[in-house]
């Protein structure tokens, strides 16, 4: 399955958005359990934020030189 450019965008800024929610709830916390949970979802996130930022770049650049990608190559 290929995934657009526009997908690809949507998820990106949801991972960011999850993120920057994330920050607000871990500067609010003192510590404990919940903090342990936040964390872990911050990994999550995060590792998804760079995969579909990564693919976003490798479409543009892509673009630049003229080449699509295959489906997996995304």
């Amino acid at each position: 399955m290929v995934v657009t450019s526009d997908e690809v965008a949507r998820l990106l800024m949801r991972d960011l958005r999850a993120l920057a929610g994330c920050d607000a709830l871990l500067t609010a916390l003192e510590g404990g359990p919940l903090v342990v949970q936040v964390l872990s979802l911050v990994e999550v996130r995060a590792a998804s934020a760079s995969q579909h930022a990564r693919a976003l770049l490798m479409e543009r650049q892509s673009h630049r030189q003229g080449w699509t990608p295959e489906e997996g190559d995304v």
